[in-house]
């Protein structure tokens, strides 16, 4: 056996207790909030861990929660794809058309510089209350992170993969963003895609909370207007919780797709 492998450095102990820690700093966090909302004793101000828990059990049992999730998710699922087929779209023209370029990316900074809430009353006027207001609102949330990682992803590929591409026979614009410029641009697609996913979630919050017609928002506002703070904060529980589920699922689907990575 050769000496190298009895001086290779060993793990430190604590590397594999990351669960441990988590699970202890959740101990921590909760067992003190839960104490101090106690000692506090205004529970309309900050609600107990132990009330969140059962104000969230009570919307499951009483069936509210569950439509009110699915209405918000399929609202934040049909955002999703349509901003990523105008991000992909748009991406790729501004990205490999300086003209595009030129022409769309001052558009393109000012929108992504805007905030979303602010457009919410043009919404309204706009669109009304309806379905495609709130799609509207979830869109522009998602669309920009989309954007600007495809756009960074398909300007610049490459040069040594374009040049061997070439030497292949390769030619013509369209088989070179076929074969060389979209794979390359891969990793940069799904990464604003990620980062579509967090501001999705937050822009179908928005719409919801501000146009109050259905799903989690609804809840939220309904709550809130009668100082059930726990229940306010166990109908926002799950948007974290839906953000960090999808995220995690796309990390996966990423993964088993990464062959384009090479």
């Amino acid at each position: 056996m050769p000496q190298v492998l009895a001086d290779t450095p060993r793990m430190p102990a604590f590397a594999s207790s990351g669960p441990f820690q988590h699970a202890a700093f959740a101990v921590l966090l909760f067992g003190g909030w839960e104490l101090y909302a106690r000692w506090m004793g205004n529970f309309v101000l900050l609600p107990p861990p132990s009330r969140v828990v059962f104000a969230f059990y009570d919307l499951i049992v009483s069936g509210k929660l569950i439509p009110a999730l699915l209405n918000s998710m399929w609202l934040l699922f049909v955002g999703l794809v349509t901003a990523f087929v105008f991000a992909f779209v748009f991406g790729v023209l501004v990205g490999r058309y300086r003209v595009m370029d030129l022409t769309l990316s001052p558009y393109f900074n000012a929108l992504y510089a805007l905030p979303t809430v602010a457009l919410v009353p043009l919404v309204l006027v706009w669109l009304g209350f309806g379905f495609s207001g709130r799609l509207l609102v979830v869109l522009l949330a998602a669309f920009f992170p989309m954007l600007i990682n495809t756009y960074t992803g398909v300007k610049v590929p490459p040069q040594d993969l374009v040049e061997v591409a070439k030497s292949f026979g390769v030619r013509g614009e369209f088989a070179m963003l076929r074969r060389v410029v979209l794979p390359a641009a891969f990793p940069f697609i799904m990464a604003g895609i990620r980062l579509g996913i967090g501001r999705g979630v937050v822009g179908m919050a928005i719409a919801e909370v501000y146009m109050r017609l259905g799903g989690i928002g609804a809840l939220i506002v309904g709550f809130g207007s009668v100082f059930k703070t726990d229940y306010v904060i166990a109908a926002i529980a799950p948007l974290p919780l839906l953000g960090i589920g999808l995220t995690q699922l796309f990390a996966y689907l990423e993964k088993r797709v990464a062959y384009y990575r090479t």
